[in-house]
């Protein structure tokens, strides 16, 4: 079950249902943030025309989120 946070990257002012990063997106963030708890951070699971919203956080903590690389869409 989702939970619902504000993303910084969404244009809608709504709190947008957020999941766990899967398998792939957890070593990305493994790597690029040099952290070993990839695997605890969530990810918008928005959808756009373009795809899926690229934002990853830890949860409940925006401040140290960032966007995907555009491979992830």
């Amino acid at each position: 079950m989702p939970d619902y946070i504000h993303c910084p990257n969404c244009p809608e002012k709504k709190l947008h249902p957020f999941g766990k990063v899967g398998p792939d997106e957890a070593k990305h963030i493994n790597e690029a943030r040099g952290v070993p708890d990839g695997h605890g951070w969530w990810r918008c699971e928005s959808q756009s025309p373009k795809g899926r919203c690229l934002w990853v956080q830890p949860r409940w903590t925006q401040a140290k989120g960032f966007s995907l690389p555009e491979s992830f869409r």
